[in-house]
């Protein structure tokens, strides 16, 4: 047998019993802002994910992936410590993460303590001003500087960073172009002695939607194809969700605008830029002297909707907010070119890398890993995916229901088998009442539930989140390095 094939097989088998030398590496993508608009989910017929679709196609496609929060912060917070946002409080992006998970033992330090060399760039947690502290991290980079963003918005919406449109500026400017860079450089020069877990947090695509003209021009706005929606969905849906979709908001605004078309072109073709980069990074692990014992985990932080239920950008807990785009390929373990449909969310990722990697698994960390659905992606599975906007609102999802239950005691029941689109609400009809029980018996009693963090605007999952200026501006630091003005605050 060769070595390249021997390896993997040698990984699988004895991952437990190797010392820290030889421990599996580990390349942990983490993406902003990116929904099921990929080639391996279909989420959009239109959507050119080339290069994504060949990283999943090297492990598990999960493709019933949730996330544990529909914005970056809480979400990013849930996946690296493990625990969920009515455990620690961090609902929203102005929830104080940092400070919160302070003295818990996240991912990065647990790997760092035992023996890794932990690298980190780009976003993966949101907005963590300390995040390269040394116990930490081995290394933290932190955002790259990329183009600025415009004086006045290019779409004429006049709302912040929710903007879009062609730039006249070459790939290599944009900050997720030099990340990929810097990690292609880890990949190829950090120490083989010693394991690496690198953290790669790609931006985009978050707003602004700005990526060089090229990618505009893949996606001509003449064929551009709009999500198929339902003009009256909101009817059945309870003032809670009806709160969270703000119909008369960014919605309203881009008909009025005439921007819908020109949006969907606009993500679409910064998905396509990601695309190209994650093709970039691939290529640099395949060159490296790593490629057969890296295992790599691909997650997004949330979904995002384009008009659906009258909804734009994260921030509510229907289907397409809340389904990621997830795989994990693990040397000897996953088999290539595999679909597990079970549901999962982001509590598995923790516990699925310490398995992996034969790390001893922290106490705080419950919930089930992903090894046995990588082994066999079609094996017994009893876990619920559960997703959470603020204190109270919560979704559970299995392989056909979505079930949504409100602070205020309002539901909603969509049949995925019938109704893929969520546009008929089920949870007041006769004869689902079991369903309802048996889905919600996964969420926490109210007095369980702790007190929102921030105790801001928003803490209730119906406010908007504080916007900021996005990831331009940055200041260079050592080889082009820098720290953008701000984090992809919304």
């Amino acid at each position: 047998m060769k070595l390249s094939r021997l390896l993997p097989a040698l990984l699988g088998l004895f991952s437990l019993h190797l010392s820290a030398a030889d421990k599996p590496d580990v390349l942990f993508i983490a993406v902003d802002d990116l929904n099921d608009w990929v080639g391996h989910l279909g989420g959009h017929p239109q959507a050119k994910t080339p290069n994504i679709d060949r990283l999943v196609a090297r492990g598990v496609n999960f493709s019933n992936t949730h996330c544990a929060a529909p914005a970056c912060n809480p979400s990013r917070a849930a996946l690296m410590s493990g625990l969920r946002p009515w455990q620690t409080g961090i609902y929203t992006n102005g929830d104080p993460a940092q400070k919160v998970l302070k003295n818990t033992l996240t991912i990065n330090r647990h790997f760092k303590d035992q023996g890794y060399n932990t690298l980190g760039g780009g976003k993966i947690y949101h907005n963590f001003g300390a995040e390269g502290r040394e116990d930490t991290w081995t290394k933290w980079v932190g955002l790259f500087p990329s183009i600025k963003e415009k004086e006045a918005n290019m779409n004429g919406l006049h709302s912040g960073h929710f903007d879009w449109g062609a730039v006249d500026a070459a790939p290599s400017e944009m900050g997720d172009y030099k990340l990929t860079d810097w990690a292609i450089d880890q990949l190829k020069t950090a120490p083989q002695e010693q394991p690496l877990f690198l953290a790669v947090g790609y931006v985009k695509p978050h707003l602004p939607w700005y990526v060089p003209r090229e990618y505009f021009e893949r996606f001509p706005l003449e064929t551009i194809q709009l999500p198929v929606v339902k003009d009256d969905d909101l009817v059945d849906i309870p003032a809670a969700g009806v709160a969270m979709a703000k119909p008369q908001g960014d919605h309203a605004a881009v008909v009025k605008g005439d921007q819908w078309k020109k949006g969907v072109q606009a993500y679409l073709a910064t998905i396509s830029f990601l695309d190209d980069q994650v093709g970039r990074l691939l290529e640099g692990l395949d060159a490296s002297p790593r490629k057969d014992k890296t295992i790599i985990v691909w997650w997004t932080d949330h979904g995002w909707a384009l008009g659906e239920k009258q909804h734009w950008r994260k921030f509510a807990l229907w289907e397409e907010t809340t389904r990621t785009s997830c795989a994990i390929v693990a040397p000897g373990v996953s088999k290539e070119g595999t679909v597990c449909k079970s549901p999962v969310d982001y509590m598995n990722i923790y516990p699925t890398l310490c398995e992996l990697t034969g790390l001893p698994l922290p106490e705080h960390v419950k919930a089930p890993s992903l090894v046995p659905l990588l082994k066999d992606p079609n094996s017994a599975w009893d876990y619920l995916a559960v997703c959470t906007h603020g204190r109270g609102n919560h979704a559970v999802r299995d392989t056909q229901w979505r079930y949504i239950r409100y602070d205020d005691g309002s539901e909603e029941l969509y049949d995925h088998t019938k109704d893929p689109n969520e546009w008929t609400n089920l949870a007041g009809e006769v004869g689902f009442s079991e369903v309802k029980t048996r889905l919600a018996t996964v969420l926490p009693a109210a007095a369980s539930e702790v007190t929102p963090t921030s105790g801001g605007k928003g803490s209730n999952g119906s406010g908007e989140e504080k916007k900021g200026k996005g990831q331009g501006k940055g200041k260079g630091k050592g080889k082009g390095k820098g720290k953008a003005k701000s984090e992809a605050d919304e």
